[in-house]
């Protein structure tokens, strides 16, 4: 049995927002984190992305403004929280006096390679990661869709993927901003596109993308 307070967050590092710039000179964002530790050390650092994008860091934007935006992305798995000082710093804006959660929030998994295929709805074994899930009972994807994984990101690949939602959303193409037959670049674009957004408009987002082959078929 679980008990009272096993999924429940530190509250005195949540709520914290944070503005960060995007790639590319698309602007600024803004970022809250959530720390789960106490429940996970490893997968207990949480970021969620804002709608938000302003020109300017030192703008004169409230939480408020920041809250009312609504959520773009999230909640992120994080490998550890922001710096707000030194290389790379993010700008500490404030602290919510509301939580976008309060207890550890469930993540999608799947008995394969997600990036073996660019569209995830053709996996037929996806289930809820959760804390509080058992046995293990596998579900359509669409069930699953808008849960993000349990992938570990640095503040900079939340950045990046923010930045590639931004790209997508205004019309543009990501592949003339980010090179595709990157490795990374490509994973995170799939994760992108198979979270955010609905099956038929994956299906024309990774057209053109190439089927990752596993080393042993090769």
């Amino acid at each position: 049995m679980i008990g009272k307070n096993f999924l429940e967050m530190v509250e005195k590092n949540s709520g914290k927002v944070y503005g960060f710039k995007l790639d590319h000179n698309f602007g600024f964002g803004f970022a809250e984190v959530y720390d789960f530790t106490d429940v996970s050390n490893f997968s207990g650092r949480l970021i969620f992305v804002y709608n938000l994008i302003a020109d300017d860091l030192n703008a004169n934007l409230s939480i408020d403004e920041i809250s009312k935006s609504g959520i773009a992305l999230g909640p992120i798995t994080l490998w550890k929280f922001p710096n707000s000082r030194g290389k790379g710093a993010w700008k500490l804006i404030g602290k919510m006096d509301h939580f976008l959660i309060d207890i550890y929030p469930p993540a999608k998994d799947v008995r394969a390679n997600p990036f073996l295929y660019n569209n995830w709805s053709k996996f037929d074994r996806w289930f809820i990661d959760s804390e509080v899930n058992d046995p293990l009972e596998y579900v359509p994807y669409e069930q699953v869709r808008r849960m993000e994984t349990r992938v570990l990101n640095p503040k900079e690949g939340v950045a990046k993927k923010f930045t590639m939602k931004h790209i997508i959303d205004t019309g543009l193409n990501v592949s003339d901003y980010y090179d595709l037959s990157d490795l990374g670049n490509r994973n995170m674009y799939v994760d992108l596109v198979n979270t955010y957004y609905p099956d038929d408009q994956v299906e024309v987002l990774v057209r053109n993308l190439p089927i990752l082959v596993p080393r042993s078929a090769k």
